[in-house]
């Protein structure tokens, strides 16, 4: 019974680790468009890192909707960057 609740809390603590760095690396992106610097996508290792926690978190019920919460930040944090990117390369394809 004992390890049954660390379990929960460990997956627990993971699925709110997912969904944090996914709003972190969010603000991040937000920050550097709005202020105009040139932010490296170096963040993208958050956003991987967030989708790994994330889907360990689905696995046990108790944290299922937040891995699903980090894992949908990720999903649209990697969209967006592939997008803007595509954007990018359709208005300024040779620098």
């Amino acid at each position: 019974m004992e390890l049954g609740s660390i379990k929960n809390t460990i997956l627990t603590g993971l699925g709110w680790l997912s969904v944090i760095m996914g709003l972190i690396s969010l603000a991040i992106i937000n920050v550097s468009l709005l202020s105009g610097y040139d932010v490296p996508l170096a963040n993208t290792s958050w956003v991987l890192i967030s989708v790994v926690f994330g889907i360990i978190s689905v696995f046990n019920k108790k944290s299922r909707t937040l891995g699903f919460w980090g894992l949908s930040i990720s999903i649209f944090l990697g969209l967006f960057v592939v997008t803007i990117f595509g954007l990018g390369w359709t208005i300024n394809p040779f620098p």
